[in-house]
């Protein structure tokens, strides 16, 4: 069992490199954190720079970059991945190939396309990587997304390859990550849809391209010595998340986002709780159904029980967080690491 996680590497406000320094210590530190993704927007400071940081201040710690194809030529992608992995000392660096964004922050970088042909031009994205990190030849490359000649990556990836992690809910998404993904990344999402989830790109993964890939789960966690703490706890940050309500406190969904997945995860919050009350929708309510937004509340034991139900439907990583931000705490810094031993 992995344990993913995420978190805003910098302290509130301009960032620092040493607010950046101190994370990434807290990371490396943890006995239980395999892997943290460094999420992308247009609005936040460029993820790559910052992986590459984190890389340069720690020795084992595993980085999950989120990537948009179309920022930048495959071409260029493959040689800085490729060189993030060789010179991070290799097996630390997976890619998480990010084509649903919203229209809005999209545009803020130059790209218009819409979001169905995205996925087409991932799947060229990748192709081209895999290749330029695979031949030893100088290759051309000409479709209707990208043109190079003699391109050839001299650092390549330790192994070869930079991991795939996806997530996505369309036709267009679980194809790409049928083909592609080396971990399909889940929301968290009730025990039957997962399993549902699951079901549906194993299928296809397998009858389509012959392949086999892994599954991840995002989910919050609010622990507690007993139930009542445990939901004092998430109630307290469903209040905090409504006082803000009307400021930028927090990142939402925009009503306009009409995407498959987005529908599904609100599609869940008509019903406040399911499986047996442990599993939580009111902040994927409040949220719009943004991000890691749905929860686990509950005793460590309990919850501890919850996880291993996904893990029976197979789930092999999770990427927990906790709290109204939704991102890594040293408080579930214990149980994370039971979950690892013990599932």
């Amino acid at each position: 069992m992995k344990i993913f996680t995420t978190g805003n590497p910098f302290a509130p406000g301009i960032p620092t490199q040493e607010a950046l320094k101190r994370r990434a210590a807290e990371w490396e530190a943890s006995e239980a954190i395999d892997m943290v993704l460094i999420g992308y927007s247009a609005l936040w400071p460029q993820n790559m720079i910052t992986a590459s940081m984190i890389a340069s201040v720690t020795e084992r710690l595993g980085m999950i970059v989120a990537h948009r194809p179309g920022v930048m030529h495959p071409a260029h992608a493959a040689r800085a991945f490729g060189s993030l992995d060789f010179l991070s000392g290799g097996n630390r660096l997976a890619l998480n190939i990010v084509s649903g964004s919203s229209d809005k922050d999209i545009a803020r970088e130059g790209d218009y396309t819409p979001k169905p042909e995205r996925y087409a031009r991932a799947t060229d994205y990748v192709e081209f990587m895999k290749r330029a990190w695979s031949d030893e030849a100088p290759f051309d490359w000409d479709t209707p997304y990208a043109k190079a000649e003699g391109v050839r990556v001299l650092m390549k990836p330790m192994d070869g390859h930079v991991p795939i992690y996806m997530g996505g809910e369309s036709d267009e998404a679980v194809d790409f990550g049928a083909k592609h993904a080396d971990t399909y990344m889940l929301w968290g999402e009730p025990l039957a849809g997962t399993q549902e989830r699951i079901e549906r790109v194993k299928r296809i993964a397998k009858e389509k391209y012959g392949r086999e890939l892994e599954f991840s789960l995002s989910l919050r966690l609010f622990l507690g010595d007993t139930d009542e703490a445990a939901w004092a706890e998430a109630r307290r940050v469903e209040q905090v998340v409504i006082d803000a309500q009307g400021s930028s406190r927090f990142l939402r969904s925009a009503a306009t986002d009409t995407s498959v997945g987005r529908e599904r995860q609100l599609a869940t919050t008509q019903a406040d709780t399911h499986d047996d009350g442990m599993f939580w929708t009111g902040l994927v309510k409040l949220l719009g159904g943004f991000a890691n937004s749905a929860a686990l509340v509950g005793t460590p034991d309990r919850v501890f029980e919850a996880l291993r139900r996904y893990r029976d439907l197979g789930i092999s990583a999770f990427l927990l967080t906790t709290g109204e931000d939704g991102f890594w705490d040293p408080s579930i810094e214990e149980f994370a690491a039971r979950v690892k031993r013990e599932l």
